[in-house]
């Protein structure tokens, strides 16, 4: 029965992909329902703090990669949808043409919204897991928002330095998300491909070897660039960033709520206080646990049913979605996590990790 919270993204994934058979606003339909469910509703009901045993392994295992054919099949009725083809026949081609130009973006950013939220998000989740068919299962979801890079920095980098100013993935204190943004647009895909090259020398290998995950990762991303472009041109090409850009803002987004403001002395034991938690029940159904961010990271390779909610952790104010909302608008953000900071100081942080905030602050 535990399993059953986290099909909750699955079946909203089904909504949209409905959408595509009856056009018009239904294909932004799913995303108002994730709207609602994560801002009003959340805010309203307890959090989850459950924790239960004897969970069936195996179809908890499969579930997430359930994600790719959904995102894989959006992704090429969106692309249907910008296009002149009509062998899906009449039912999709009636349902296209009752789409307005607004209620096109409304599909497009949708999809954008689920590049990250199931592909970016449950591509994190498979890609810390030891089998190969996740890892490529995840890097494929990764692939839908262009970034061949997360793979890399994420696990070779933000995990062994979070909290600490060589993680381009921990925003300090001041910084609002635009600039954080373009932060890890550059820096962050600087540092993984700089990352994956001194892996690749390593082993004798040259910068540009086919075994290069950023090179791989890129072709795999072309494969729906290609898609869109054969759909509807350039326009195809740009519509398709459009939405890449969208998911990879969310993941950064993420991000930036799951360690702004945290500090840790470079070299010393990552703890459950480098990270702000969230038992927010919505967030965490969606996000398969992700907000149990805490937990996340003294076990990497804990997969999401068994991570816990460490009750003592430092915690978010308010769940995921509320809180990006709130990133969005710096000011606010900063007024919202004022407070979260000072507990964070006065209650988590060690001596050492003061002295460091003192002349960041």
């Amino acid at each position: 029965m535990y399993l059953i919270r986290f099909a909750l993204l699955p079946v909203l994934g089904l909504i949209y992909l409905s959408g595509f058979l009856v056009g018009g606003h239904w294909l932004s339909a799913s995303l108002i329902i994730v709207v609602i469910l994560a801002t009003l509703v959340e805010e309203s009901v307890p959090d989850d703090r459950s924790s239960p045993e004897g969970v069936p392994e195996r179809i908890a295992f499969v579930l997430p990669m359930l994600h790719l054919p959904v995102l894989a099949i959006a992704t090429g009725l969106a692309a249907y949808y910008l296009s002149d083809w009509r062998f899906l026949g009449e039912t999709i081609n009636a349902a296209r043409a009752r789409t307005d130009a607004v209620q096109m973006f409304g599909m497009i950013f949708s999809l954008g919204f689920y590049y990250g939220v199931a592909g970016i998000n449950i591509g994190h989740e498979l890609i810390h897991r030891r089998d190969r068919a996740s890892i490529l299962t995840g890097r494929w979801l990764l692939s839908f928002a262009l970034d061949p890079g997360f793979v890399v920095e994420h696990i070779h980098n933000h995990h062994r330095h979070v909290g600490t100013p060589a993680d381009p993935a921990t925003a300090p204190r001041g910084m609002g998300f635009w600039r954080f943004l373009w932060r890890m647009l550059t820096v962050g895909n600087l540092s993984a491909w700089t990352i994956e090259t001194k892996l690749l020398a390593r082993k004798g290998k040259p910068a540009l070897d086919p075994s290069n995950r950023l090179l791989t990762g890129l072709a795999m991303s072309a494969v729906w660039l290609g898609l869109f472009a054969a759909a509807a041109g350039w326009r195809g090409v740009a519509i398709y960033l459009g939405a890449a850009l969208v998911g990879k803002t969310y993941l950064e987004v993420i991000n930036y709520i799951e360690h702004y403001g945290i500090v840790r002395v470079p070299g010393t034991t990552v703890e459950p206080r480098h990270s702000w938690n969230s038992n927010r029940r919505i967030s965490s159904w969606i996000l398969f646990n992700l907000p149990r961010h805490s937990h996340h990271h003294i076990a990497p390779l804990q997969p999401y049913w068994g991570l816990k909610p460490l009750p003592d952790a430092p915690s978010l104010p308010h769940g995921y979605f509320v809180m990006s909302l709130c990133a969005f608008v710096p000011p606010l953000f900063r007024r919202v996590m004022a407070r979260p900071l000072d507990g964070w100081d006065r209650d988590h942080a060690s001596a050492n990790e003061r002295a460091l905030i003192a002349p960041a602050a």
